[in-house]
């Protein structure tokens, strides 16, 4: 039975993804008889039609993310050692639970780590990859600084502080203990999404220089002030640093996805998943997007 199952649920995967002459995929065989329970018979296309309505989209999304980043990301030595270490974790915390999860999907520990673990661990990089690939556009659109910044409660707190920094007395994690701020006085990435730091903070920061040294800003709301300096404002300079920091933006995230799908020219033929898909999973649906104009 399970087996069976799962065999119905492969077709349906591979349905999704297979051009079909009207808009709604059919199985040849779906007349053919499961099992039956009294006088009512349960047929493949009775499974196909349950699994299409509960998970359709939900498959159809997740075997394309995995035919996307198997042909993008290179499994690595790290990738292989994170699966072991999460399968044994799932292991020793779920014990018998997870073994007869494993049995009832009909697979085998190793083929959990290589079918789902490794997988998601290659999508995740899909996004840094993407920026990797865009790292100019995104850079310019999203403007990542490396800035340091210290909050504090007092104005008087805050001057004192960047009248030290400006005289070089005091570094800035000593500037900040000494004036009654928490902040750490650590370079720091910032980007336009940076919602952690106030609106008014975020708009100096965006437009100031490493040459303009320290500075002070109170907050928009009044009630902190925050003595800033860029420490560097060209992301070329710590790339790795920005794509990591850009990998967690999501309408970067949001892009990504809709970049790789274009690429790999994701369609779907069927009605019903389709209409699926666009409710849950929009950035995934590319098909009617209009063709990019190169210059």
């Amino acid at each position: 039975m399970n087996r069976t199952i799962k065999g119905v649920a492969s077709v349906l995967a591979l349905v999704m993804l297979a051009g079909c002459t009207d808009a709604s995929a059919k199985l040849p065989d779906s007349s053919t008889a499961i099992f039956s329970v009294g006088s009512k018979t349960v047929t493949k296309g009775d499974i196909y039609a349950n699994l299409n309505s509960s998970i359709g989209a939900t498959t159809a999304i997740n075997n394309a993310n995995k035919v996307i980043a198997r042909a993008e990301i290179e499994v690595t030595d790290e990738m292989k050692k994170d699966a072991e270490s999460t399968l044994e974790s799932y292991k020793s915390y779920y014990g018998d639970t997870f073994t007869t999860y494993l049995e009832q999907m009909g697979i085998t520990d190793t083929e959990y780590m290589e079918d789902y673990l490794i997988p998601s661990l290659q999508a995740a990089e899909l996004s840094s990859k993407y920026i990797e690939e865009n790292f100019d556009k995104i850079a310019a659109m999203y403007t990542p600084r490396k800035a340091t910044l210290l909050s504090f409660t007092s104005e008087d707190d805050a001057n004192a502080a960047l009248s030290e920094l400006k005289d070089g007395s005091k570094d800035a994690a000593t500037a900040a203990k000494d004036h009654n701020s928490t902040s750490t006085g650590t370079s720091e990435i910032y980007t336009i999404e940076s919602t952690e730091i106030d609106s008014t903070v975020r708009t100096v920061l965006n437009s100031a220089k490493p040459d303009d040294g320290w500075t002070m800003v109170p907050a928009s709301d009044s009630s902190t002030y925050v003595v800033l300096k860029v420490d560097d404002n060209d992301p070329n300079n710590f790339r790795d640093e920005a794509i990591e920091k850009l990998s967690s933006v999501t309408n970067i995230q949001n892009d990504s996805t809709t970049y790789w799908f274009k690429k790999y020219g994701f369609h779907i033929y069927d009605k019903a998943i389709y209409d699926a898909v666009a409710a849950d999973y929009p950035d995934n649906l590319v098909q009617n997007l209009p063709a990019e104009v190169t210059e």
